[in-house]
């Protein structure tokens, strides 16, 4: 069994990933670390056979830690995850990996330098309507691809605590942003030519300093063009994903609802979706235009833990690697050097 210290006991790490590491056949959640009493009770209360730590540097002279998964705010993943690794620890950082290009490469460097494990937890790869779309696509029955939508859009204010604010790698396109880019190279690979990106800054300064809507497109060496929105300022919410082909479209609305599900305290079961919310129209043989039954895939987060503990037990095949995450902290840093310049950023 592979020894698993947490870092941050918050919505993330008490949500999205102490519960999944606890369900992996190869994993053991060892113990858990956050600097607030309160978490550090609530941990014990959730998983009372767990040792809790009040700062991450008791974790880490831990002994028994063989792996240390960081769900921490987003300035924090770079430093406090090379120390793990030059400390032989394992790592996995929740999403974002880091905050730039630089950091990226510098994480990598630290897990090959102490041959140590490395990956980002990037569990919308398990989206069930991530996995309908790709079914989809590799179907054909949209043709060829010209245009694929995907937002996030919802009316609200700036989000609380540090994702309010820029120096701790807040804002919607370090957040969600991480998650619609790392799906865009999933289905296209590393194959991106030019990003175009304008954010809009409408919060009150007192409450925020990050973007509160940002709109982005993605050019593919394919011709694709992946345009993706997010913000705060939809009464009417865009759908989910909208995609345009030379045979039919497909569009799709609401998010995964994995998330609601695990929030209310239900965990690594297959939770359906409406069918309802998913739209698609196709040409058929006579050339009329038809709609089609679309049967949903069912999501399935608890994967990426399962394939962590496999691959450092059983040497199975890493399915987030590092190597990705730096392509898509690229794509990132070309979103945010875009807006600043207002222009066209071309990747080479």
């Amino acid at each position: 069994m592979i020894r698993v210290g947490l870092v941050g006991y918050g919505l993330g790490g008490k949500v999205f990933h102490a519960p999944l590491i606890d369900m992996a056949p190869d994993l053991e959640l060892y113990a858990i670390c956050s600097r607030s009493l309160e978490k550090r009770q609530a941990a014990k209360a959730d998983f009372p056979s767990v040792q809790t730590y009040g700062t991450s540097d008791a974790l880490l002279d831990d002994g028994n830690v063989d792996l240390v998964v960081l769900a921490t705010p987003h300035d924090t993943h770079a430093p406090m995850g090379i120390r793990a690794m030059d400390a032989g620890k394992h790592l996995v950082t929740d999403k974002i990996m880091c905050l730039n290009e630089a950091e990226a490469r510098a994480m990598i460097e630290a897990s090959k330098r102490n041959q140590v494990l490395l990956s980002v937890y990037q569990n919308r790869r398990w989206d069930g309507d991530f996995l309908t779309l790709q079914r989809l696509l590799e179907s054909g029955v949209l043709g060829d691809i010209y245009t694929i939508e995907s937002n996030i859009t919802t009316f609200s204010g700036p989000h609380s605590g540090w994702r309010a604010w820029k120096k701790y790698g807040g804002g919607r396109v370090l957040d969600w942003g991480a998650h619609l880019v790392d799906q865009a190279l999933r289905l296209y690979g590393p194959t991106l030519e030019t990003v175009f990106a304008d954010l809009q800054y409408r919060y009150p300064k007192d409450k925020a300093d990050v973007e509160a809507l940002a709109l982005i497109h993605l050019k593919f060496a394919n011709g694709v063009r992946f345009f993706m929105e997010l913000g705060s300022a939809w009464m009417y919410a865009k759908p989910r994903y909208h995609v345009r082909g030379s045979l039919g479209s497909f569009r799709k609305y609401g998010i995964d609802p994995q998330e609601a599900a695990m929030k209310a305290g239900v965990f690594g079961v297959p939770v359906p979706e409406d069918p309802a919310r998913y739209h698609l129209r196709v040409r058929d043989d006579r050339g009329q235009t038809v709609a089609q039954t679309v049967s949903p895939a069912f999501g399935r987060y608890r994967t990426y833990y399962d394939n962590v503990g496999a691959a450092l037990v059983r040497g199975e095949e890493l399915l987030v690697k590092p190597e990705e995450c730096l392509e898509a902290m690229r794509v990132i840093d070309a979103i945010r050097l875009s807006a600043e310049r207002e222009e066209v950023v071309v990747l080479r």
